[in-house]
């Protein structure tokens, strides 16, 4: 793998930390976690990089040893009988999913409501 994701890998650092696993009970809880708290272009930015990521024309091994190497992961779907493309697949799914159903706060509604007015 040639280029380097950098939106995933703060996805991964951030919210897929160590611990993740203490701090929620799946990989859906994360993802909406993400969605709820990060910064909209990021979470842009990941969908986009995780599509591309996904596609990457290398072997499932190679590509899981690259996300182990590259990206600090701290997690091993091989243990739930999974391929790392096929996990981060299902992550893409729920975070394009949650962001195409998710509706803004109001408090962040009214923001750029009057953020639009000012114009």
């Amino acid at each position: 793998m040639k280029r380097r994701y950098f939106a995933v890998q703060e996805l991964f650092l951030c919210y897929f930390h160590p611990d993740w696993q203490l701090d929620a009970d799946s990989r859906l809880e994360v993802a909406t976690d993400f969605l709820e708290t990060a910064d909209p272009i990021l979470i842009d930015h990941v969908i986009t990089e995780l599509r591309e990521l996904v596609q990457e024309p290398i072997s499932d091994d190679e590509f899981h040893q690259s996300i182990d190497d590259d990206y600090s992961l701290y997690y091993d779907p091989s243990y739930d009988n999974l391929t790392m493309r096929a996990w981060l697949a299902g992550l893409l799914q729920e975070l394009e999913s949650g962001r195409h159903s998710s509706t803004p706060s109001a408090p962040l509604a009214a923001t750029r409501a009057a953020d639009a007015r000012e114009r």
